[in-house]
C-alpha cells in the first residue's frame, strides 16, 4: 500500500482538531515533535481528547474497511486450499529445468575452456610460423649480400685483409640497404637460437660494409667530393650508424686541423 492510497483511507476528522492527519504519515514523524508542537497550540489536556476522538474514528474506518471487503478476507483461507499441493507439483519440473540449465551451463564453460586453449596454441603456432619466416629472410638477406662482397658462406677463401673489400659508392649503398633490413629482422629474433648460427656471417659482413663506408667517406674528405660524401652519409643514415661517421670525421678531420694549431701555437712560443 503506498502512501497517497494510506493517506485517502485515513478518516478525515473534525475541523477543531489541533493536528492535520497527514502528520502521522511523513517519514519523519516524531511523537516527541509532534506533542511539542501542539502543546504551542493547546493544552496537553485538549491534545489528549482530539487523539482520543481521532482515534474512534480510525476504529471505526477499520470497522468499515473489514466489512467492505468481508467476503474476500472469508474467501482468502479457501482460495489458498491446494496451493501447496500446486507447488509440489511445479517443484520437480522446476528441478528438472534448473539442472538442465546446469549442465548446459557447465558444457559451455566446457567449451569456452577448449575454444581458449584452441586460440591460445594457434596464437603460438602464428608466432612461431612468423619467426621461421623472418629467420628464412634474414638466410636470404644474408646469403645475397655475402655474393654482393664476394665472401664465400664458409669463409673457407675469405681474405681476412680488409683492405681487398673496398667496395665503390653504388654496392655500398645497396649491400646498406640490404643490411638495413637484415638488422630489422635480427632485432625482432634476438632470442632465438638459430640466430647464433648465422651471426658470424652478419659479423664479417659488418665489418667488410664498414671498412669500405669508412674508405670511401676519407676519400670524399681527401678528394673533396660532394657527392661522394652525400652517398656516404646518406648510407650512414640508412644503417643507423650517424655516430661512426661522426667519430670518423672528428679523426680525419677536426683532429688534424686541432694538431695543426697546437703546432702552430705552439711553435710561436720559441
Amino acid at each position: 500500500m503506498t502512501k497517497e492510497i494510506a493517506k485517502t483511507l485515513l478518516p478525515v476528522g473534525p475541523s477543531s482538531l489541533c493536528f492535520n492527519k497527514d502528520e502521522f504519515m511523513k517519514d519523519s514523524f516524531s511523537v516527541d515533535e509532534f506533542v511539542s508542537t501542539c502543546r504551542k497550540r493547546v493544552q496537553l489536556e485538549q491534545l489528549r481528547d482530539d487523539l482520543t476522538v481521532y482515534q474512534r474514528l480510525l476504529r471505526s474506518a477499520m470497522i468499515e474497511l473489514i466489512n467492505k471487503d468481508y467476503a474476500d478476507f472469508v474467501n482468502l483461507s479457501a482460495n489458498l486450499v491446494g496451493l501447496d499441493k500446486a507447488i509440489n507439483t511445479l517443484s520437480v519440473p522446476l528441478q528438472n529445468v534448473k539442472q538442465e540449465v546446469t549442465t548446459v551451463d557447465t558444457a559451455v564453460l566446457e567449451s569456452l575452456s577448449f575454444i581458449k586453449q584452441k586460440l591460445k596454441k594457434r596464437a603460438e603456432i602464428r608466432q612461431r610460423i612468423a619467426c621461421l619466416q623472418r629467420l628464412m629472410t634474414i638466410s636470404e638477406l644474408v646469403d645475397k649480400m655475402e655474393r654482393l662482397l664476394n665472401i664465400p658462406k664458409d669463409g673457407s677463401t675469405f681474405d681476412s685483409d680488409l683492405s681487398t673489400h673496398t667496395l665503390d659508392g653504388a654496392l655500398i649503398e645497396r649491400v646498406a640497404t640490404e643490411f638495413n633490413q637484415l638488422q630489422f629482422h635480427v632485432t625482432r629474433n634476438k632470442k632465438v637460437a638459430l640466430l647464433e648460427a648465422i651471426r658470424p656471417r652478419i659479423v664479417q659482413i659488418t665489418s667488410v660494409l664498414q671498412h669500405s663506408l669508412e674508405q670511401q667517406f676519407v676519400v670524399g674528405l681527401q678528394q673533396k667530393k660532394t657527392d661522394v660524401l652525400r652517398q656516404c652519409l646518406r648510407t650512414y643514415a640508412t644503417i643507423d650508424k650517424v655516430k661512426d661517421v661522426e667519430q670518423l670525421f672528428r679523426q680525419n678531420v677536426i683532429r688534424p686541423h686541432v694538431e695543426e694549431v697546437k703546432r702552430v701555437l705552439l711553435s710561436g712560443t720559441d
